[in-house]
């Protein structure tokens, strides 16, 4: 199952303290039963959120756990939560893992209804802000052959801020 996490930064001024948080965060994060493998992007394509954490999870009461409660969620955000906005959480089902998208490729995010020149794999929505009803998921291994997307209606290119994350 996939948790994607959106949102967008609203201190730019700060972005290189955040990237240091947020990599910490995911190492927390990872370290939560139910919590397998964690990556990041950022998009190309203009986006309100764009900003991406693909987190892989076990299911959806990864999220009511003690643990999950204790270093994750948006309390688990300290100071950075009132400097993010457009934030969405939504938990994806139909998808087992989440994709490992190399350092030099690109992850495509495409909307409900739109098309996109890629094999997409589709998750739907199934729980927290089902901001969503569903996404497709492709990864283009090198970036170059993922920037004639960034045009197209609902599709997004996002590349890897982080290399995929697993835990222990």
């Amino acid at each position: 199952m996939i948790y994607m996490v959106e949102m967008a930064l609203i201190d730019l001024h700060r972005r290189a303290e955040w990237d240091d948080w947020y990599l910490s965060h995911m190492k927390k994060l990872i370290s939560i039963p139910g919590i397998q493998a964690t990556q990041r992007f950022e998009s190309l394509t203009p986006h309100p959120s764009p900003f991406v954490a693909l987190h892989q999870v076990t299911g959806p009461e990864v999220f009511v756990s003690d643990a999950y409660r204790a270093k994750a969620g948006p309390g688990g955000t300290g100071e950075w939560q009132t400097r993010m906005n457009n934030w969405n959480r939504n938990v994806l089902a139909g998808i087992d893992e989440t994709p490992d998208v190399p350092m030099d490729g690109a992850l495509i995010v495409v909307e409900d209804g739109a098309d996109a020149p890629v094999a997409l794999r589709w998750a739907e929505a199934i729980g927290l802000d089902r901001s969503v009803v569903r996404r497709g998921f492709a990864v283009v291994a090198a970036r170059a052959d993922a920037e004639a997307m960034i045009a197209l209606p609902g599709v997004r290119v996002c590349v890897p801020l982080t290399p995929r994350l697993r835990s222990a």
